[in-house]
């Protein structure tokens, strides 16, 4: 009977709150911990993101999995974390013409013309609805092309 792999969440307790030791790993939970997911996770907590930036050299690469478990497991103190999951910006929020008529008219990367979006529709909304009359869009066109995707 084969047991399932120890998750992203046991892992994290297994080297702060519970204090799991390496050797008490099965195979499949060994071989499931990543250091890179790891470190993403450890360092979306406040308190622990100095920790995980000055070892990040080290964990990624250098060493091993066993050794990023033993370092973690020896160096964090054994109590429970809480590490808010932070999300990337979805280019889903705007509609993919909008995002491709900016990109175009500022000569930038869709990512880059996502991100001008964002901050013209923060400081100057009317910016964009200018932008979009040159290029020669109604008001019910405008209206479409502005409505969360």
């Amino acid at each position: 009977m084969s047991t399932k792999p120890a998750t992203i969440f046991d892992h994290l307790a297994g080297i702060t709150d519970k204090k799991r030791d390496w050797s008490k790993l099965s195979e499949a939970d060994r071989k499931s911990f990543s250091p890179y997911i790891v470190n993403r996770w450890l360092s979306m907590n406040i308190e622990l993101i100095e920790i995980v930036d000055m070892f990040q050299q080290y964990t990624i690469g250098e060493l091993d999995t066993k050794h990023v478990y033993q370092l973690y497991h020896d160096i964090l103190p054994k109590q429970r974390f809480f590490s808010k999951y932070i999300k990337g910006k979805s280019e889903d929020k705007f509609n993919k013409e909008l995002i491709e008529i900016v990109a175009s008219h500022y000569q930038v990367s869709r990512r880059e013309a996502f991100e001008y979006i964002a901050m013209l529709q923060d400081s100057n909304p009317k910016a964009i609805t200018e932008l979009l009359r040159k290029y020669g869009k109604d008001e019910k066109e405008i209206k479409k092309l502005l409505k969360p995707a």
